[in-house]
């Protein structure tokens, strides 16, 4: 089914329910939708025109330098909501117009990540101790890995961050981990390439 009409079968259409047809009798001979000839028709009749109506689209609500304040300020300040830049900027779209402006230049709401920063000397000590311990295979028959796990009482809450694709680990737009103040249950266990461990 065509989406439009060409001018000729709209003037066609006119023809035919002047002879009477039904609007289904020229729908089907046109193969349209009933409500399109019923709007051939209604123009017809009351302005003598068959040229469609050519609509205006909306214009933006804002400028270029709206724009730009608005992601100037997610950029500064990721872990604040669209309301809050949509308040602090001034910006005149509405809070929808906001957030669709935001994903247009590349940001994305997404749950921020939660992880214990490392200082350089952290860093350092990392690596040295790796260079060490490439020293044969024999290394590995007495390594025993272990790790820990802390459960809080505190209400660990989703936060949300505005930031671009492949960035979820920046500093930026991570939460550095902090105690909770409350009582909490640590839980430790180790595994070896002869046992798988305990958990305690």
């Amino acid at each position: 089914m065509p989406r439009h009409l060409s001018e000729a079968q709209r003037a066609r259409a006119i023809a035919k329910l002047e002879e009477n047809w039904s609007l289904t009798e020229v729908a089907a001979e046109l193969n349209v939708s009933k409500s399109c000839i019923f709007y051939i028709k209604k123009r017809w009749q009351g302005e003598q025109r068959l040229q469609r109506t050519i609509r205006q689209g909306i214009g933006k609500v804002s400028t270029e330098n709206e724009d730009i304040a608005l992601v100037e300020f997610i950029n500064h300040n990721p872990f604040e909501t669209a309301v809050k830049a949509r308040e602090e900027t001034l910006f005149p779209g509405s809070l929808r117009t906001t957030q669709r402006r935001l994903k247009q230049c590349g940001f994305k709401n997404c749950v921020a990540t939660h992880k214990m920063f490392l200082t350089e000397e952290h860093k350092q000590r990392r690596v040295q101790f790796a260079n060490e311990i490439l020293q044969g295979n024999e290394f590995w028959n007495n390594v025993m890995f272990s790790d820990e796990k802390t459960f809080q009482s505190s209400k660990n809450e989703r936060l949300h961050v505005y930031r671009s694709r492949n960035r979820r680990f920046e500093e930026n737009y991570t939460l550095s981990t902090t105690n909770s103040g409350r009582f909490s249950v640590n839980v430790w266990a180790w595994i070896s390439v002869h046992d798988p461990g305990v958990c305690w």
